[in-house]
């Protein structure tokens, strides 16, 4: 089954950015930023939660926060 693409990646493959993407179990209900880094086994530094927001004038605006914020 293919995977289902966020608004953030369909930004960087058009743009050509390389990127990985990490999966994690999610039914026990964790999917905060610090359990999220914690089941990725990264640390808290590492990890940015991603979002794309589009305004009044149509423009598309990324913002990339990082978890422990």
């Amino acid at each position: 089954m293919a995977q289902a693409k966020t608004n953030a990646m369909r930004i960087l493959d058009a743009k050509k950015i390389h990127y990985e993407v990490l999966t994690y179990e999610n039914k026990d209900g964790k999917i905060d930023g610090l359990s999220v880094a914690e089941k990725i086994g990264r640390n808290l530094k590492e990890v940015y939660k991603t979002l794309v927001t589009q305004g009044a004038s149509k423009n598309l605006y990324v913002f990339v926060i990082p978890v422990a914020e």
